[in-house]
C-alpha cells in the first residue's frame, strides 16, 4: 500500500522539496529575524534547570528545542497556571509566543531544513578540515622535533670531536689560549718523526742506487737526504749552510675579544683514528697570512720564516713530504715486482751490492706510513697553521663558537616547536568533542524533520538521504 512506501528526500533538495509541495513558503527567511530576537530575549530569564542549561549550551536553538523548553517550563512554572488553564508566568508566555510564530506557515520546518543542510554541507566538513589540519600540524611538529634532535646530536658529536682534538675540557677557558698552549706539542711530534726518519737511511740509499743503476746518473731525494744528514735544522741553516747565531721565531698574539661566529668556510676536522692525508682546511696560505719565505739580510740572526725548522716550514715540509711519497711509491713498486719474481731478493750493483728482501722493503714502507700519519695528523696540521697564522686561529675559534651557538639555537627552536605542538593538541582536544556534539545534534535534527514530515503524509516512512557525502557522520 502507498502508506508503507517510504518517502526519500535528498538533503540537497530538501528545502526545494518542501516549498514545491506548499509545506513552506519561499520567503520564510523574512519571518526568522523577529523569532530570533524573541528567543535571545527569552533566554535571558530562564529557571535553573540542568536540561535547559544543556539545551542552551552553545547550540543553535531551533523549534524543536523550543518545544522541549516549553515542556520543561510546564513543570517549573506549574504554580503560575490559573483556573482557566492559562499561565501567568512571563517565561511561559514568551516561549509560547515563539512557538506560535514558528508554526505559522511552517517556518520552523524551513529553518530546520536549512540548518540541517548548513551543518552537513559546511559546518561539519569545516570542523573536520580543522581537525585534519591540526593532526597534520602535529605530525609536522613531530618531524621537526625529530630533525632537530638528530641535528643537535650531530652538532654535539662534531663539537665533542673538536673538543677532543684540541683538548678543550672547559668552555669557560679561552679557546685560543687552549690551542696556543698545545703548540709545544709540535716539537715533540717533530722529534718523534726524526727518530723514524733515521730508519729510512737505508731505504734512501736503496732508492738512489737503484735509480742510478737504471738511469746511469745520480738521482737524490734532496730534502730527505739533507734531513738524514743534518737533522731538522732551521730554514736559515738550510739556505746558508751555517747555523744562525740567534733564532727569533714569530710571536703569536691573542685577541680574546674576537667572537666572530658567522664563519662560512668549512674546515675538514679530519678523523682522529684515521687521519686524512689531504685535508682541506678552507683557508689558503695567502688568506691565513702565512709568509712562505722571508729571507734575512741582518747578519746571522734567523728571524720569521727562516727561524722555523724544516718540518715546521710549509715550503720545506712539503718538499720533504714529496720526497717521502716518491720513496713510498718506489718501494711499493719494488715490493710488487719482488712478489712476482721467483727470486726473493733483488741485487743492484752500483759501486757495491745491496740485497733487499720483501720483508725489509715492507718494514721500510711501515716506517714511511708512520711518518706520514704523524705529519698528516689533523691536529698537527691545525697546530702548524695556528702557529703561523692569527687569522687561522680566529677562524677556528669562530667555527667552534658557531657550533656552540648552533646547538643553543636548535634547542630553543625545538622547544618552540614542542610548545606549538602542545597548542595544536589542546585545540584538537577541544574540536573533537565539538564535532561529536554537532554530529549528534545533527542526527537528532534529521530524526525530528523526518518525523515531522512523516506526520504530514499519514505517518509514511520518511528518510533524508545523501547526508554522508557531506561528512555529516
Amino acid at each position: 500500500m502507498e502508506s508503507s512506501i517510504p518517502i526519500e528526500i535528498h538533503a540537497q533538495k530538501l528545502s526545494e522539496w518542501l516549498t514545491s509541495r506548499k509545506h513552506c513558503k519561499k520567503d520564510w527567511h523574512t519571518h526568522i529575524q523577529p523569532i530570533r530576537q524573541k528567543i535571545n530575549a527569552a533566554i535571558q530569564d530562564m529557571p535553573e534547570h540542568s536540561e535547559i542549561v544543556q539545551l542552551l549550551s552553545g547550540a543553535y536553538i531551533n523549534y524543536f528545542y523550543c518545544k522541549r523548553i516549553i515542556e520543561i517550563l510546564r513543570e517549573t512554572e506549574a504554580d503560575t497556571k490559573n483556573l482557566f488553564g492559562s499561565y501567568g508566568s512571563q517565561r511561559m508566555k514568551d516561549w509560547l509566543e515563539i512557538e506560535k510564530l514558528y508554526l505559522k506557515d511552517n517556518v520552523y520546518l524551513a529553518e530546520a531544513c536549512d540548518l540541517l543542510v548548513q551543518n552537513i554541507k559546511y559546518h561539519i566538513p569545516s570542523v573536520k578540515k580543522q581537525i585534519a589540519k591540526l593532526q597534520s600540524g602535529q605530525t609536522d611538529c613531530d618531524k621537526k622535533i625529530e630533525d632537530y634532535t638528530k641535528s643537535i646530536q650531530t652538532c654535539k658529536k662534531d663539537l665533542e670531536m673538536m673538543r677532543k682534538q684540541f683538548s678543550i675540557v672547559d668552555d669557560n677557558i679561552s679557546f685560543k689560549r687552549t690551542l696556543i698552549g698545545r703548540l709545544c706539542e709540535l716539537q715533540k711530534v717533530y722529534d718523534d718523526v726524526m727518530e723514524h726518519i733515521k730508519s729510512l737511511k737505508k731505504a734512501n740509499t736503496y732508492f738512489s742506487l737503484f735509480v742510478a743503476n737504471i738511469l746511469g746518473s745520480d738521482v737524490n731525494l734532496t730534502m730527505l737526504q739533507y734531513i738524514l744528514n743534518n737533522g731538522n735544522t732551521t730554514y736559515y741553516e738550510y739556505l746558508y749552510g751555517e747555523k744562525p747565531s740567534k733564532i727569533e721565531e714569530p710571536v703569536l698574539t691573542i685577541e680574546d675579544d674576537v667572537k666572530d661566529t658567522s664563519a662560512d668556510e668549512e674546515i675538514d676536522w679530519g678523523d682522529l683514528e684515521n687521519p686524512s692525508e689531504d685535508i682541506d682546511y678552507g683557508i689558503s696560505l695567502e688568506e691565513s697570512g702565512i709568509v712562505v719565505e722571508n729571507l734575512q739580510t741582518d747578519g746571522s740572526v734567523a728571524r720569521g720564516n727562516e727561524a722555523l725548522t724544516l718540518l715546521d716550514n710549509f715550503q720545506t715540509r712539503n718538499e720533504f713530504m714529496n720526497d717521502i711519497l716518491e720513496l713510498e711509491s718506489f718501494l711499493s713498486m719494488r715490493l710488487l715486482e719482488l712478489s712476482n719474481e721467483t727470486n726473493s731478493a733483488l741485487s743492484v750493483h752500483s759501486g757495491g751490492e745491496i740485497n733487499e728482501s720483501k720483508p725489509e722493503i715492507a718494514s721500510m714502507l711501515d716506517i714511511i706510513k708512520v711518518v706520514k700519519q704523524k705529519l698528516n695528523d689533523p691536529v698537527v696540521q691545525h697546530l702548524q697553521q695556528i702557529k703561523h697564522s692569527p687569522r687561522y686561529l680566529n677562524k677556528l675559534e669562530s667555527m667552534f663558537l658557531q657550533k656552540v651557538s648552533n646547538i643553543e639555537k636548535m634547542i630553543n627552536s625545538q622547544i618552540a616547536v614542542s610548545n606549538k605542538k602542545k597548542e595544536l593538541i589542546e585545540e584538537y582536544n577541544q574540536l573533537v568533542p565539538k564535532l561529536k556534539l554537532i554530529q549528534q545534534k545533527n542526527k537528532q535534527l534529521i530524526t525530528e524533520i523526518e518525523f515531522d514530515v512523516s506526520k504530514k503524509y499519514k505517518n509514511r516512512p520518511v528518510y533524508i538521504i545523501g547526508t554522508s557525502i557531506f561528512g555529516s557522520s
